[in-house]
């Protein structure tokens, strides 16, 4: 946020902030002092040790003329200069590389050889002519970069290498006011700056972290030898800040230099200066030349530099997003468009922001925003435009956009370039348009996000019940859109033995839980009775979902090739905790009881129409944003009135502006399930087949409630009252799982008889009971590490085939 006055009544008050960058003495002063402090002549980062290794300037390459690839950023967007030749114009188009596989958190780094050389041999055979990572990656990913490079030098990846940010609460002794300006953040920064230089340079030795070497818990160690920075495209610095800690750092810094009150800074430094600024953007523009003077010092070279950005803290005014507190979306800008750049400064500064079409909120409903593509409305065209104008003669790109294949959505957007409920051809589509729009307001280039899928990630929608939190890593969360970014699948099961939805239930390496003989409960006599006659129920899970395999006499009774859905529905109830717990009831009239009472109740009533719904105890609708009845127990409890609700969440909050609305309240039909075989329909939860008169469910551990199946840990909630951050639900450990079926037959939309049920059950007056003796009772055992594998997306070769259609000439690079 621009400050519209300057702090003023006490002018004699000053700060210099002296912070020691080697030899080098940065002068930072109040806009509202007398006098700037001039930076000492002849200051220098480092000397010649600059380099941990003892490297020599030139070490990537030789002077700048006789590097193989030279880039610059300047008024119309990134250039390029091969061996020697004329700059030509350069579109950057990448992925953003990622390397947390199952079970692990990105600070750990156990992805093998073998994998890496797999990841960056897909990340170029997709098309694309970069690669960007956020902080120093493990020695492989650059000696395997280095090798792929020099094995195809006729079609190299180009490197965007990052220096991350650590936010203030990532530091486990963290304690008192986030603040982004505190030495130990400012310490922790300048030696990721210095690591980051070194290992693209392969000159470091990064040590392990220990209790003597705290700074390096959590980020890549060991021997960096593989010089990579005769391909690098420039430096991309920091991360997405957060408004509410810009808040917190500016408050400390003017409370301790500006009696509480807003002043303006300024910072000037060899390559970059910042004047009238706020303290987080004089920070910015003090670690920018930061790590242009520590390269240029080390090694005789210096490159293109950005700091990442994204649109809550775009300096622009939005008309229509909320003020605090009921939003922090605008409440904050960084302009770096302030900071002077040196003449001698050839590289250039570019500017990158992670944008998404369906974030936030002021890029879905700002009025001027209101635009439509070919296909279209395309609020994010309208959003990127904008941008465009903003930054009007300055090297613009988007460092992040993408589209998960998830089953689960975190936003919706009106153009239908959502935050999930994509499958994976859906996601192609999404991510094409995405890209068109990016070239169709003119940026200088894009990098997509991301290519592996990675369990770690957390999402708003379904963090309130992935708990413990830290165990999130361990299992993989289909509705968890956060999760599913990759154009590299990493789904549950080992490689080769792991469950294919088809129908078939040939991969339920498991004897049937439950199973009968002999003829239907009650049958109908009208020829449809085989398809209602239930035989077994096998029960299985992954590291992803609950697998239901439920077989009947033959769904095929007159031999005409198609499931006659006019005449057979199916009900699967699911306990999930405590047999005495739940609905005893499967319909209102509670013509159908069961002894082993449910909390989940699946309908299956033609192949497009298969929906779960939960007991109303149980159900957690609204848990996010604190909308709860009565009825919401948050736990399950005994209860006669069967009555279950379609599982559901909300996604979008209705949204207003000047007592107008512009959205309503939008909830995901999660329970609502894809259908048809995971070839053709990758987020699909239920098939079958006729041939094997099998039906085939599976069920996200999340839509059951489970917070965490590596654990058996379900929502058991006894706390009342609305649930806020610091409240989490309290969850426990199930023993077990049980399953029973049943089959109901009639007429057209009218299936209500009861024909058969497994177990079978009994009549007592004209209620039929199913009796607790005889359900698919399951339990599995506790994981540490999962089992996983991976393949590429439809997605993948979808945007591969699309990519030369899309992206500009200028992105092809002809060495």
């Amino acid at each position: 946020m621009e400050w519209s006055t300057y702090f003023s009544g006490h002018a004699s008050i000053r700060r210099v902030l002296v912070v020691p960058l080697l030899a080098f003495v940065i002068a930072l002063t109040l806009a509202c002092a007398p006098a700037d402090t001039e930076k000492p002549a002849g200051a220098s980062v480092g000397g010649a040790s600059v380099g941990g290794g003892g490297g020599t300037a030139g070490s990537g390459g030789g002077t700048v003329d006789e590097r193989p690839f030279v880039f610059r950023a300047g008024e119309h967007g990134f250039e390029l200069r091969v061996r020697g030749r004329a700059f030509e114009p350069f579109w950057p188009i990448g992925v953003n590389y990622s390397h947390a596989i199952p079970g692990t958190s990105p600070g750990e780094f156990v992805a093998t050889r073998e994998q890496i050389a797999e990841w960056i041999e897909a990340i170029a055979e997709l098309g694309v002519n970069a690669v960007r990572v956020y902080t120093v990656q493990s020695p492989i990913f650059y000696e395997e970069l280095l090798h792929y490079n020099t094995k195809h030098p006729e079609r190299p990846l180009f490197l965007l290498q990052g220096a991350w940010l650590k936010e203030p609460e990532e530091d486990p002794d963290f304690h008192g006011i986030p603040d982004y300006l505190d030495p130990s953040i400012r310490d922790w920064f300048r030696d990721e700056i210095e690591k980051v230089v070194d290992v693209v340079h392969g000159n470091r030795e990064i040590p392990h972290g220990s209790p003597e070497i705290p700074m390096n818990y959590g980020r890549a160690f060991g021997s960096f030898t593989a010089d990579v920075s005769p391909w690098l495209l420039g430096w991309l610095v920091g991360r997405e800040v957060e408004p509410l800690t810009i808040v917190s750092s500016h408050q400390k810094y003017y409370d301790e230099n500006c009696h509480g009150f807003p002043c303006k800074v300024s910072y000037a430094g060899t390559w970059f200066s910042i004047e009238g600024a706020s303290p987080i953007e004089a920070f910015v523009t003090e670690y920018l030349d930061y790590l242009t003077t520590y390269e240029e010092e080390g090694y005789g070279e210096k490159h293109p530099i950005g700091f990442s950005n994204w649109p809550t803290l775009d300096p622009i005014d939005h008309v229509v997003e909320y003020e605090f507190p009921e939003s922090v979306d605008d409440m904050e800008q960084l302009d770096l468009l302030k900071i002077e750049v040196s003449p001698s400064f050839t590289p250039g500064l570019f500017f990158s922001y992670h944008a998404y079409p369906y974030y936030p909120e002021f890029i879905l409903h700002e009025p001027q925003y209101d635009i439509k593509d070919d296909f279209g409305p395309n609020s994010y065209l309208g959003y990127l435009r904008h941008l465009r104008e903003v930054y009007a003669g300055h090297t613009l790109i988007i460092g992040e956009i993408g589209h998960p294949s998830s089953q689960g959505t975190g936003h919706y957007a009106k153009s239908g370039l959502h935050h999930g409920d994509l499958d994976e051809v859906q996601q192609a589509e999404a991510i094409k348009r995405s890209l068109r729009t990016i070239d169709e307001a003119e940026l200088d280039g894009a990098f997509l996000f991301a290519m592996i899928d990675e369990w770690f990630k957390r999402a708003w929608v379904v963090d309130r019940v992935e708990l413990p939190a830290d165990r999130r890593r361990v299992w993989y969360n289909a509705m968890n859109p956060e999760q599913n970014f990759g154009l590299i699948a990493m789904r549950p099961g080992a490689e080769g033995v792991h469950h294919v939805l088809d129908g078939k239930g040939d991969d339920f390496l498991v004897v049937p839980t439950a199973w009968q003989e002999g003829p239907a409960l009650a049958p109908q006599g009208d020829g449809h009775d085989a398809a209602r006659t239930l035989r077994t129920i096998k029960v299985d899970h992954d590291e992803g979902f609950l697998h239901i395999l439920l077989e009947v006499e033959s769904l095929d009774p007159d031999g005409n090739g198609e499931v006659d859905w006019d005449h057979v529905d199916y009900l699967v109830g699911i306990d999930t905790y405590l047999p005495e717990a739940g609905d005893a009831c499967l319909d209102e009239a509670c013509s159908l009881r069961t002894e082993r009472r449910i909390e989940f109740l699946l309908r299956i009533e033609s192949e497009d129409d298969v929906a779960l719904h939960v007991d109303e105890p149980y159900d957690l609708y609204g848990l996010w944003h604190r909308n709860r009845e009565d009825w919401q127990l948050y736990r399950t409890a005994p209860n006669d009135d069967g009555l279950f609700n379609l599982v559901q969440t909300i996604t979008n909050n209705s949204f207003w502006h000047k007592g107008e609305m512009l959205a309503p309240i939008i909830a995901q039909k999660t329970g609502q399930f894809r259908t048809g075989t995971e070839a053709m329909r990758s987020t699909s939860n239920f098939w079958y087949s006729i041939a094997d008169g099998t039906l085939e469910v599976r069920i996200p551990w999340n839509l059951l409630n489970v917070t965490d199946p590596s654990q058996r840990l379900v929502v058991d909630d006894h706390v009342p009252g609305v649930k806020t951050k610091e409240v989490e639900l309290t969850v426990t450990k199930t023993p077990e799982l049980a399953i029973l079926a049943v089959a109901l037959g009639g007429a057209a939309e009218a299936e209500t008889a009861v024909v058969d049920t497994l177990p079978r059950a009994h009549q007592v007056g004209g209620t039929w009971v199913i009796p607790a003796d005889g359900v698919a009772r399951y339990t599995w055992a506790e994981w540490e590490i999962p089992t996983y594998h991976s393949y590429r997306k439809r997605s993948y070769n979808i945007v591969k085939a699309a990519l030369p259609k899309i992206v500009p000439e200028s992105a092809n690079v002809s060495p």
